[in-house]
């Protein structure tokens, strides 16, 4: 492959990034290929919620001291930082790498919660979570690397070096889908849906009102939902019957114990609630203002 074109600042509606790549391929514990499909064809809405902000900006501000922390530690010199590249045969596969070694090696920075640390293999192995490996395959398919260093600091103190080495054969499969799914998005052709909130995105709460045959497998998923839902019920009349078998002997008790342990509570607790039946009837006019329909799509079994 050719050498990649650098170039600056891209409109992410125009190209398929490497953060892409894993709701493309349908691994991202983020997005689905819908979510994807939908950030390149609807207008662009900017982040709003402070919370994700916070989190975005706080990895963006650690992101120079990781890298630094990486050269200090590998020995690696840094010769580039943020770089964007376009791929040589189509200008919508791109990639904006953290960094670039003089020794040739993508490098990617990654800061991690603590929670997420059991996700991360052994140092200096290729043992990282499948969606960041994705990530990487596709960086090093547009500039031509072989390898991919991490830099990963987890909490704050906790820090990580692993490598990916390029695969052409991954690399190969997500180059077939990543042309596939651009295709859908000149096409607005839309993925199908992968979770009920991409039916959702998709369709909103309506409904065609059209009748759909099911196939073999959902009729056993039908069957199956059906009998789930019987000892559901049961369990439901079971667990009851257990609960008032033991508050008629607790009585007026607050705490059950088991061996001098306490085992269950039933304590008094007060809760305020707005009593519509009361305002409705008190004030009709005002009520009906303030009343809006929420429409929801019912799901049921016949």
């Amino acid at each position: 492959m050719n050498a990649p074109l650098a170039v600056g600042q891209l409109d992410r509606q125009t190209y398929i990034g490497s953060s892409d790549t894993a709701a493309i391929l349908g691994i991202s514990p983020w997005k689905t290929p819908l979510d994807v499909y939908l950030d390149k064809v609807q207008p662009r809405v900017e982040i709003t919620d402070p919370d994700k902000l916070r989190v975005l900006n706080r990895g963006k501000r650690m992101e120079p001291y990781v890298i630094d922390l990486l050269a200090e530690e590998a020995g690696l010199e840094i010769v580039r930082r943020g770089e964007r590249y376009i791929d040589t045969e189509y200008n919508f596969l791109a990639a904006e790498i953290d960094a670039e070694a003089a020794s040739g090696e993508n490098i990617e920075i990654k800061t991690v919660s603590p929670f997420k640390a059991k996700e991360w293999g052994e140092q200096q192995s290729d043992e990282i979570p499948v969606h960041y490996a994705a990530q990487a395959m596709h960086a090093l398919m547009i500039t031509g690397r072989k390898i991919c260093i991490f830099g990963v600091l987890i909490g704050a103190d906790d820090f990580r070096i692993y490598r990916i080495e390029r695969d052409d054969v991954t690399i190969a499969a997500i180059r077939a889908k990543e042309i596939a799914f651009w295709k859908r998005v000149q096409d607005r052709d839309p993925p199908d849906p992968s979770t009920v909130s991409d039916v959702f995105r998709l369709f909103g709460t309506h409904d065609s009102g059209a009748a759909i045959a099911a196939n073999d497998a959902i009729q056993a998923d039908v069957l199956a939902l059906k009998s789930l839902k019987a000892d559901a019920k049961s369990l439901e009349a079971l667990i009851a019957m257990r609960e008032e078998r033991i508050k008629l002997y607790m009585g007026d008790a607050a705490i059950l114990t088991m061996n001098g342990t306490p085992a269950l509570s039933w304590k008094e607790q007060q809760s305020r609630r707005f009593d519509q039946t009361a305002f409705k009837a008190a004030y009709p006019d005002l009520f009906e203002k303030f009343t809006k329909v929420a429409a929801s799509r019912v799901f049921r079994i016949r």
